[in-house]
């Protein structure tokens, strides 16, 4: 029987807590190497390699290559995931790079202009729906017209067309 405590379902509760951090109003250029998890809030042009997890914050922008076993991407990574385990992009997130990974989860939203290569063949994308709402998706959800407000005006029928004399 497994213990509730192996049960652990978020990536940031399996790889221990983040120690290192380029913070939001910071711009850095360079490599970064280390065995911590690292979290970019800020701006990094250059290579990351790390041992634990990386994880692009909301505001984070990376260029370069990342190679880590753990990634997670709210972001913008303009480069390529190497060796990864387990890469998860959520909703918001923005990958211009070819991905290299065992797994991938992708929240609904996120954009990857490049390629997703997984090393075993069959091997499919596991696609969700983030739960989780932050604040711009509830202000765009208000804004759009629901489902039921599409079908009302596809189901009405068209107003008569007034006729030009001829």
């Amino acid at each position: 029987m497994k213990k509730k405590e192996d049960k652990q379902k978020r990536m940031e509760d399996k790889t221990g807590s983040i120690l290192s951090i380029i913070a939001p109003s910071t711009k850095f250029k360079g490599t970064l190497s280390g065995s911590d998890s690292l979290l970019i809030a800020g701006h990094f042009k250059g290579d990351i390699k790390c041992d634990g997890l990386v994880r692009v914050d909301r505001e984070g922008r990376i260029q370069g290559t990342i190679n880590s076993p753990y990634v997670i991407v709210e972001g913008e990574i303009n480069g390529d995931i190497m060796s990864a385990e387990h890469v998860e992009l959520r909703a918001g997130a923005r990958v211009v790079g070819n991905i290299n990974t065992i797994k991938i989860v992708m929240a609904e939203g996120c954009i990857v202009q490049g390629e997703v290569q997984t090393p075993r063949e069959g091997d499919k994308p596991f696609v969700f729906v983030e739960k989780r709402k932050s604040g711009n998706q509830q202000d765009n959800q208000d804004k759009s017209p629901s489902s039921k407000d599409v079908k009302n005006k596809e189901a009405k029928p068209d107003s008569p067309s007034k006729k030009k004399p001829s």
